[in-house]
C-alpha cells in the first residue's frame, strides 16, 4: 500500500471529508511536537489533493 503524510491539520480535516482514508497518525520525524497525519494514496486520494492545491492557489 502506497501511503501519503500530511502535516496540515485542515487539508487533513478536508480530506478526510471528502472520503480519502486515513491509515496512521504519528508525530513528525523532521519537526517536534507536529503531527503527520497518513493517508492511503491512490487516484482518488491524488485527484482529492489537487483539488485542493489548486485551491490554495487562488
Amino acid at each position: 500500500m502506497e501511503t501519503k503524510c500530511i502535516l496540515s491539520l485542515s487539508v487533513a480535516r478536508t480530506l478526510l471529508s471528502q472520503g480519502c482514508k486515513l491509515v496512521d497518525v504519528d508525530t513528525s520525524s523532521k519537526r517536534a511536537g507536529k503531527l503527520v497525519f497518513v493517508f492511503e494514496r491512490n487516484e482518488f486520494f491524488d485527484q482529492r489533493l489537487a483539488e485542493l492545491s489548486k485551491v490554495e492557489e487562488r
